[in-house]
């Protein structure tokens, strides 16, 4: 929704001001039009503009003078500076003060129009402008006409003997004016309830947000809650089964030492005794193999380690080789370049390539030189090759050596699960006790439990 836009004319030929009025109202902006720089900038001082377009030539305040005036009344508003001819000097001294664009007077009316909204930043006609400046020239005749001449020094041209079309035309657009302010006040509270009916909505949205937040933070802890009760009740039901398996185990047997026999004293410490034999023999057993296998493995560690270090020395030898060779290629690529250096040097101090003997075979210096690099090269590339050789050996006895760590690491992985399960097992039991008197044995038969602890060293009643 856009507002009209506020003009002020300020221009000293009637005709010319009477032309720019019909142009831009026509286009629908409200003009104010004025005809000397005092009343436009008292004016000036009590309505605001949007657009200002003012006369270079003023009568009372040539050149820039009034623009320095309204510039400091209203420093914001643009300024379209009206000339009769356009200079360079001139637009470039109004770029200068501020102007924003320069328009000579006698261009095609359209053309200053499109410049107009330009200035404004209001969007282009669709459709071509209806005033043409024959429209301008009808109309302007038909105003001289009906004035008579007699005021046409006022701005508006004869404002005093109006005709009544039109006063009654400028009454019909107050009152569409007035009907258009009512709808925008209209539109105004329309667009302020909606806007505060927007802002409560978003003020709700963002409470229930912060509910829907809030609430499924509980659900989160709840679910986190019902989580851990059912871990609670099902380990108290797990232990729940665990107590009914051992009772059911006691009194399967509570009922099979009633049905069964008593065993006497003497059979049941023989084949507690051979059991407890059996078992200290297979500990024994398995304490010395884990002693051999111990012992084995301090000796794989042993030479593991000492591996290590000869791989480490190999690889220190190899790095000093590796210097040497570089050093030594740097010192050939030296002398190279310093035998390059000296035949090119033999060469541009000899004699015409035609007439001079080659340095290759009359001086046999440079040839044993040759030769030595030659040589030295041969060496070079034999040491390259060699060291290749021995950094593939290195490479292939580490990934050995790392096989070997492997099967060690997996060896004591083993070792400690065998250690694990000979400390689970029971420690061996004391010297058998003497065989208990007869009465004794009555009691045993009586109390097999007793007669157990009597065995393994318990306490006796």
């Amino acid at each position: 929704m856009n507002l009209v836009k506020k003009i002020l004319v300020v221009h000293g030929d009637a005709k010319v001001r009477r032309r720019l009025v019909l142009l831009l109202a026509d286009a629908g902006f409200d003009v104010r039009a004025f005809a000397t720089p005092e009343s436009a900038a008292d004016n000036a001082r009590s309505e605001w503009y949007d657009l200002a377009a003012v006369d270079h030539e003023l009568s009372g305040a040539p050149g820039f003078v009034f623009v320095d005036m309204l510039k400091k009344i209203q420093p914001t508003v643009p300024v379209l500076l009206l000339v009769s001819k356009l200079e360079l000097p001139l637009v470039v001294q109004g770029i200068r003060l501020g102007v924003a664009d320069v328009v000579a007077t006698h261009e095609d009316p359209r053309v200053m129009l499109r410049r107009v909204r330009t200035l404004l930043r209001l969007e282009p006609a669709l459709e071509p402008e209806g005033v043409t400046p024959e429209d301008l020239a009808q109309v302007e005749s038909m105003l001289e006409n009906l004035s008579g001449g007699a005021n046409s020094a006022h701005p508006l041209g004869a404002h005093t003997q109006e005709p009544g079309a039109d006063l009654l035309r400028l009454t019909k657009e107050k009152a569409v004016l007035e009907a258009r302010v009512e709808r925008l006040q209209h539109e105004k509270s329309a667009v302020e309830a909606e806007l505060k009916t927007l802002l409560t909505q978003n003020a709700d949205g963002t409470r229930l947000q912060a509910e829907v937040a809030e609430l499924r933070s509980e659900r989160e802890l709840a679910e986190a809650t019902q989580a851990a009760i059912d871990q609670k009740a099902r380990e108290l039901s797990e232990t729940r089964a665990a107590i009914a398996s051992e009772r059911s185990a006691l009194e399967a047997e509570r009922r099979s030492r009633e049905t069964t026999p008593p065993i006497t004293a003497p059979e049941k410490g023989a084949s507690e005794r051979e059991e407890i034999n059996a078992w200290r023999e297979k500990l024994a057993a398995e304490e010395d193999q884990l002693a051999e296998e111990s012992a084995r493995l301090r000796d794989e560690t042993t030479r593991f380690a000492q591996e290590r270090r000869r791989w480490h020395e190999d690889m220190d030898l190899l790095a000093t080789q590796e210097q040497n060779l570089r050093v030594y290629e740097d010192r050939l690529r030296k002398i190279q370049a310093q035998l390059e250096a000296d035949r090119v040097l033999w060469f541009s101090q000899s004699t015409p390539a035609a007439a001079a003997p080659s340095p290759l075979t009359s001086d046999a210096g440079l040839r044993e030189a040759w030769a030595k690099l030659q040589r030295a090269t041969e060496l070079l590339e034999a040491e390259r090759s060699n060291f290749r050789d021995e950094r593939l050996a290195i490479q292939e006895h580490h990934s050995s050596v790392k096989r070997r760590e492997e099967q060690v690491r997996d060896r004591e992985i083993q070792l400690s699960l065998r250690e694990k399960k000979l400390s689970s097992l029971p420690p061996p039991p004391p010297p058998a006790a003497p065989p208990p008197p007869p009465s004794a044995v009555k009691s045993l038969t009586r109390a097999p439990m007793e007669m157990a602890r009597a065995v393994f060293g318990g306490k006796k009643d």
